[in-house]
């Protein structure tokens, strides 16, 4: 700590007695302007053939402006890609016969019975 001639603690910073730093808008800096009001290109308009007002010309095409509107991408297998893995009996291998349990069975030590 920096120390003053007479033997007190030097103040540092904002125990000065200096104000906060203003930051961003509070400075006096004008709005950020937004969207159409920052002056870009115009949307191009049309007059409407069927009741003659005008409208914005993409919206002269006469499909709904819904339509295929925000569709989603599709992901992993709905894209159409590989079909799912599959694993065991689903694989479509030879489904085990009573005597092939029996037989793995009886390599474990494990006897079967009828109930």
């Amino acid at each position: 700590m920096a120390v003053h001639a007479k033997g007190k603690m030097k103040k540092k910073g904002m125990a000065r007695g200096g104000a906060m730093k203003k930051k961003g808008m509070a400075r006096g800096g004008m709005m950020k302007k937004k969207g159409m009001a920052k002056g870009g290109a115009k949307m191009p308009m049309r007059k409407d053939p069927k009741t003659g007002k005008m409208i914005p010309a993409f919206a002269m095409d006469g499909k709904g402006k819904m339509a295929k509107g925000g569709m989603m991408k599709k992901k992993g297998y709905a894209k159409g890609g590989a079909t799912m893995k599959k694993k065991g009996m689903a694989k479509g291998g030879a489904a085990m016969t009573l005597s092939k349990i029996r037989a793995a069975a009886k390599k474990k030590g494990y006897k079967l019975i009828k109930a």
